[in-house]
């Protein structure tokens, strides 16, 4: 019987250059959808980062709109009343001018100091605005105390701003009370601090 000879590579040549170049192929497939994938990945997360930005952006700024409609006129407000802004000088002086009449005090003086940066005893943070006072002393002459009362309630009614009253001091005029008009039975001395809020920096707020 005739032997077998080894294998005819001539015969498989082309089936293998074939297979070689369809693995060569398909590594190149393989390869490339990687990077392909990972390009995608890539700009995804950009694509993905871009919108988040927006979307805070939007929401900062739908934020803002908020706080706008909602303490805008509130703001408005305190500034049209004295209490943020320029102080009302004049308008305390003419308060206090028709309340000593209104009262009918048998005398009233004042004198009112430049204004000053107001710094109270606990830490408050202002975030760019600036406590400021204007000391105010008062000598009244009273027919009783009642009538200081009156003249506090009626400066509350009419001055634009807000002050505290820091002090008062009283002494009687003579031995006996005389409800007399016009007769100062008491003279009171009073400290006032009218207090506004403005930038620091000597900066002014203006509302068109």
């Amino acid at each position: 019987m005739e032997k077998k000879s080894d294998l005819d590579w001539s015969i498989l040549k082309g089936p293998l250059v074939v297979f070689c170049i369809c693995l060569v192929f398909s590594s190149v497939l393989v390869g490339g959808s990687y990077y392909f994938n990972s390009d995608l990945e890539k700009e995804y997360n950009n694509n993905k980062n871009l919108f988040q930005s927006i979307s805070r952006r939007y929401l900062d700024v739908d934020q803002e709109e908020m706080v706008l409609r909602d303490f805008y006129p509130k703001f408005v407000n305190l500034y049209n009343r004295g209490i943020i802004g320029q102080e009302k000088r004049l308008n305390w002086i003419e308060a206090l001018r028709q309340a000593g009449e209104k009262v009918e005090l048998p005398s009233l003086t004042y004198s009112i100091n430049s204004q000053e940066e107001h710094i109270p005893e606990y830490n408050i943070n202002y975030s760019g605005y600036t406590l400021y006072r204007s000391s105010m002393e008062l000598t009244l002459g009273l027919l009783h105390e009642g009538d200081l009362f009156k003249l506090i309630e009626y400066i509350n009614n009419t001055a634009e701003g807000i002050y505290t009253l820091t002090e008062c001091s009283f002494n009687q005029n003579g031995k006996e009370i005389q409800y007399v008009k016009d007769n100062a039975n008491i003279t009171a001395s009073c400290l006032l601090y009218w207090i506004t809020i403005d930038l620091a920096g000597g900066q002014r707020i203006e509302i068109s």
